[in-house]
Protein backbone atom coordinates (compact mmCIF):
# COMPACT_ATOMS: atom_id res chain seq x y z
CA UNK A 1 0.00 0.00 0.00
CA UNK A 2 1.56 3.24 -1.09
CA UNK A 3 0.40 6.48 0.06
CA UNK A 4 -0.60 9.39 -2.11
CA UNK A 5 0.78 12.76 -0.78
CA UNK A 6 0.62 16.11 -2.85
CA UNK A 7 4.57 17.65 -3.00
CA UNK A 8 5.16 21.10 -3.81
CA UNK A 9 8.39 22.06 -4.89
CA UNK A 10 10.51 24.91 -4.66
CA UNK A 11 11.53 25.52 -8.87
CA UNK A 12 12.13 23.53 -11.93
CA UNK A 13 13.95 25.10 -14.41
CA UNK A 14 13.66 23.38 -18.06
CA UNK A 15 16.64 23.38 -19.65
CA UNK A 16 17.25 23.65 -23.18
CA UNK A 17 18.15 19.83 -24.07
CA UNK A 18 14.70 18.83 -22.34
CA UNK A 19 16.12 18.55 -19.13
CA UNK A 20 15.04 19.49 -15.71
CA UNK A 21 17.27 21.61 -12.75
CA UNK A 22 15.10 21.26 -9.39
CA UNK A 23 15.96 23.74 -7.05
CA UNK A 24 15.20 23.37 -3.29
CA UNK A 25 15.96 26.03 -0.39
CA UNK A 26 17.15 24.82 2.87
CA UNK A 27 17.57 26.60 6.11
CA UNK A 28 17.24 23.69 8.22
CA UNK A 29 19.54 20.65 7.66
CA UNK A 30 17.48 18.38 7.42
CA UNK A 31 19.74 15.45 6.82
CA UNK A 32 18.04 11.95 5.77
CA UNK A 33 14.68 13.01 6.08
CA UNK A 34 15.27 15.80 3.11
CA UNK A 35 16.93 13.77 0.83
CA UNK A 36 14.39 11.14 1.03
CA UNK A 37 11.69 14.30 0.19
CA UNK A 38 14.19 15.57 -2.33
CA UNK A 39 14.33 11.96 -3.91
CA UNK A 40 10.64 11.35 -3.91
CA UNK A 41 10.58 14.57 -5.86
CA UNK A 42 12.85 13.83 -8.77
CA UNK A 43 11.38 10.36 -8.95
CA UNK A 44 7.88 11.47 -9.51
CA UNK A 45 8.87 14.32 -11.77
CA UNK A 46 10.77 12.13 -13.82
CA UNK A 47 8.10 9.29 -14.17
CA UNK A 48 5.06 11.97 -14.68
CA UNK A 49 6.99 14.16 -17.26
CA UNK A 50 9.15 11.26 -18.17
CA UNK A 51 12.53 13.95 -18.31
CA UNK A 52 15.92 13.29 -16.43
CA UNK A 53 15.64 15.63 -13.43
CA UNK A 54 19.07 17.14 -11.33
CA UNK A 55 18.37 18.48 -7.95
CA UNK A 56 20.48 21.62 -6.47
CA UNK A 57 19.82 22.32 -2.90
CA UNK A 58 20.73 26.18 -2.11
CA UNK A 59 21.98 25.63 1.73
CA UNK A 60 21.98 29.03 4.24
CA UNK A 61 24.78 30.31 5.55
CA UNK A 62 23.52 28.67 9.02
CA UNK A 63 24.39 25.02 7.82
CA UNK A 64 28.36 23.91 7.28
CA UNK A 65 28.29 20.98 6.09
CA UNK A 66 25.30 19.05 5.00
CA UNK A 67 24.25 15.40 3.68
CA UNK A 68 24.47 15.19 -0.38
CA UNK A 69 24.10 11.55 -0.54
CA UNK A 70 22.33 8.26 0.25
CA UNK A 71 22.38 4.47 -0.33
CA UNK A 72 19.48 3.54 -1.62
CA UNK A 73 19.88 -0.15 -1.97
CA UNK A 74 22.48 -0.73 -5.37
CA UNK A 75 22.96 2.88 -5.83
CA UNK A 76 23.29 5.97 -4.38
CA UNK A 77 21.38 9.32 -4.79
CA UNK A 78 22.94 12.19 -5.26
CA UNK A 79 21.82 15.78 -4.61
CA UNK A 80 24.21 18.97 -6.12
CA UNK A 81 24.74 21.12 -2.91
CA UNK A 82 25.55 25.21 -3.68
CA UNK A 83 26.78 26.12 0.44
CA UNK A 84 26.01 29.69 1.04
CA UNK A 85 28.47 29.71 3.98
CA UNK A 86 31.00 31.62 2.38
CA UNK A 87 29.14 34.21 1.00
CA UNK A 88 28.29 37.09 3.51
CA UNK A 89 24.79 39.12 2.88
CA UNK A 90 26.70 42.22 5.09
CA UNK A 91 29.22 42.67 2.42
CA UNK A 92 27.17 41.87 -0.30
CA UNK A 93 24.91 44.33 0.70
CA UNK A 94 26.99 47.06 2.09
CA UNK A 95 29.26 47.29 -1.25
CA UNK A 96 26.10 47.85 -2.96
CA UNK A 97 24.65 50.64 -0.77
CA UNK A 98 28.47 51.94 -0.89
CA UNK A 99 28.39 52.43 -4.37
CA UNK A 100 25.25 53.98 -4.51
CA UNK A 101 26.79 56.68 -2.12
CA UNK A 102 29.18 57.18 -4.47
CA UNK A 103 26.55 57.68 -7.04
CA UNK A 104 27.76 54.64 -9.09
CA UNK A 105 25.37 53.13 -11.51
CA UNK A 106 24.38 49.52 -10.24
CA UNK A 107 23.72 46.67 -13.04
CA UNK A 108 21.91 43.88 -13.41
CA UNK A 109 24.97 41.76 -12.14
CA UNK A 110 25.34 43.52 -9.26
CA UNK A 111 21.70 43.01 -7.86
CA UNK A 112 21.48 39.33 -8.89
CA UNK A 113 23.00 38.33 -5.67
CA UNK A 114 20.35 40.29 -3.92
CA UNK A 115 18.14 37.16 -3.84
CA UNK A 116 20.47 34.80 -2.49
CA UNK A 117 20.48 37.20 0.40
CA UNK A 118 18.85 35.16 2.80
CA UNK A 119 20.62 32.04 2.11
CA UNK A 120 24.17 33.78 2.81
CA UNK A 121 26.04 34.01 6.31
CA UNK A 122 25.79 37.32 8.01
CA UNK A 123 24.97 38.90 11.23
CA UNK A 124 21.62 41.14 9.67
CA UNK A 125 18.43 40.01 10.54
CA UNK A 126 16.53 38.39 7.84
CA UNK A 127 13.74 40.74 7.73
CA UNK A 128 16.49 43.83 7.41
CA UNK A 129 18.19 42.04 4.53
CA UNK A 130 14.74 41.81 2.84
CA UNK A 131 14.53 45.73 3.72
CA UNK A 132 17.85 46.78 2.37
CA UNK A 133 17.07 44.89 -0.53
CA UNK A 134 14.78 46.30 -1.71
CA UNK A 135 15.78 50.29 -0.86
CA UNK A 136 18.51 49.27 -2.80
CA UNK A 137 16.23 48.31 -6.13
CA UNK A 138 14.38 51.25 -5.62
CA UNK A 139 18.03 53.28 -5.77
CA UNK A 140 18.64 51.26 -8.70
CA UNK A 141 18.94 53.32 -12.20
CA UNK A 142 20.80 51.49 -14.15
CA UNK A 143 18.51 48.44 -14.93
CA UNK A 144 15.47 47.95 -16.95
CA UNK A 145 12.25 48.28 -15.07
CA UNK A 146 11.40 44.35 -16.12
CA UNK A 147 15.04 43.41 -14.33
CA UNK A 148 14.12 45.34 -11.32
CA UNK A 149 10.47 43.55 -11.08
CA UNK A 150 11.93 40.37 -11.30
CA UNK A 151 14.67 40.75 -8.85
CA UNK A 152 11.91 41.64 -6.46
CA UNK A 153 9.72 39.18 -6.90
CA UNK A 154 12.68 36.72 -6.53
CA UNK A 155 13.13 38.66 -2.99
CA UNK A 156 9.65 38.71 -2.24
CA UNK A 157 9.28 35.01 -2.88
CA UNK A 158 11.99 34.00 -0.82
CA UNK A 159 10.99 36.41 2.22
CA UNK A 160 7.75 34.49 1.84
CA UNK A 161 9.15 30.95 2.53
CA UNK A 162 11.72 32.30 5.44
CA UNK A 163 9.80 34.77 7.47
CA UNK A 164 7.08 35.14 9.57
CA UNK A 165 3.90 36.40 8.76
CA UNK A 166 4.18 39.40 11.30
CA UNK A 167 7.88 40.16 9.62
CA UNK A 168 6.16 39.39 6.08
CA UNK A 169 3.55 42.18 6.83
CA UNK A 170 5.85 44.76 8.06
CA UNK A 171 8.15 44.08 4.92
CA UNK A 172 5.02 44.14 2.76
CA UNK A 173 4.53 47.64 4.09
CA UNK A 174 7.86 48.65 3.57
CA UNK A 175 7.87 47.65 -0.23
CA UNK A 176 5.25 50.55 -1.38
CA UNK A 177 7.18 52.63 -3.19
CA UNK A 178 9.10 49.90 -5.47
CA UNK A 179 7.64 48.44 -8.98
CA UNK A 180 6.03 45.35 -7.14
CA UNK A 181 5.43 47.24 -4.41
CA UNK A 182 2.90 49.17 -6.03
CA UNK A 183 1.47 45.79 -8.76
CA UNK A 184 0.41 44.62 -5.08
CA UNK A 185 -0.62 47.61 -3.67
CA UNK A 186 -3.21 48.48 -6.67
CA UNK A 187 -4.42 44.50 -7.00
CA UNK A 188 -5.52 45.05 -3.03
CA UNK A 189 -7.12 48.56 -4.31
CA UNK A 190 -9.10 47.29 -7.18
CA UNK A 191 -10.20 44.45 -4.42
CA UNK A 192 -11.10 46.54 -1.86
CA UNK A 193 -13.36 48.94 -4.30
CA UNK A 194 -15.46 45.12 -5.59
CA UNK A 195 -15.88 44.47 -1.70
CA UNK A 196 -18.97 45.84 -0.58
CA UNK A 197 -18.84 44.32 2.79
CA UNK A 198 -16.14 43.81 5.37
CA UNK A 199 -16.15 40.17 4.70
CA UNK A 200 -16.17 40.27 1.28
CA UNK A 201 -13.01 42.68 1.73
CA UNK A 202 -11.46 39.97 3.79
CA UNK A 203 -12.41 37.29 2.20
CA UNK A 204 -11.37 39.03 -0.89
CA UNK A 205 -7.96 40.36 0.10
CA UNK A 206 -7.15 36.74 0.91
CA UNK A 207 -7.64 35.31 -2.32
CA UNK A 208 -5.97 38.53 -3.68
CA UNK A 209 -3.07 37.56 -1.57
CA UNK A 210 -3.33 34.00 -3.19
CA UNK A 211 -3.14 35.32 -6.39
CA UNK A 212 -0.37 37.35 -6.51
CA UNK A 213 2.09 34.99 -4.61
CA UNK A 214 0.73 32.68 -7.32
CA UNK A 215 1.36 34.73 -9.82
CA UNK A 216 4.86 35.97 -8.22
CA UNK A 217 6.41 32.36 -8.12
CA UNK A 218 5.41 31.46 -11.33
CA UNK A 219 6.86 34.72 -12.59
CA UNK A 220 4.19 35.94 -14.76
CA UNK A 221 5.28 39.39 -14.28
CA UNK A 222 2.44 40.79 -17.00
CA UNK A 223 -0.18 38.92 -15.74
CA UNK A 224 0.04 40.33 -12.44
CA UNK A 225 0.10 43.69 -13.65
CA UNK A 226 -2.59 43.16 -15.76
CA UNK A 227 -4.87 42.34 -12.77
CA UNK A 228 -3.86 45.47 -11.03
CA UNK A 229 -5.63 47.16 -13.70
CA UNK A 230 -8.44 44.65 -14.75
CA UNK A 231 -10.55 43.89 -12.19
CA UNK A 232 -12.33 41.23 -14.40
CA UNK A 233 -9.34 39.63 -15.28
CA UNK A 234 -8.22 39.73 -11.58
CA UNK A 235 -12.17 37.56 -11.30
CA UNK A 236 -10.80 35.38 -14.22
CA UNK A 237 -7.35 34.38 -12.76
CA UNK A 238 -9.07 33.70 -9.52
CA UNK A 239 -11.21 31.55 -10.73
CA UNK A 240 -8.63 29.41 -12.94
CA UNK A 241 -6.44 29.17 -10.31
CA UNK A 242 -9.43 27.48 -8.51
CA UNK A 243 -8.67 29.98 -5.43
CA UNK A 244 -11.04 29.91 -2.59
Amino acid sequence: HLEMKKFLQDFNLVMEDGSWKHFEFQSVNEGVKGLRRFHAYEALAEYQYNVPVTTYVLFSGTIRHPMTELAQGEYTYRIVPIIMKNKNADKVIGELQEKLAQGECLTRKDLVPLTLCLLMDGTMPLKERVKETFEITKKATGISTEDISKIEAVVYVMADKFLDQVDMEEIKEGISMTRLGQMLVEMGRNEGLKAGRTQGRSEGREEVNKLHNRLIKEGKYKELERATEDAEYQKHLIAEYGIS
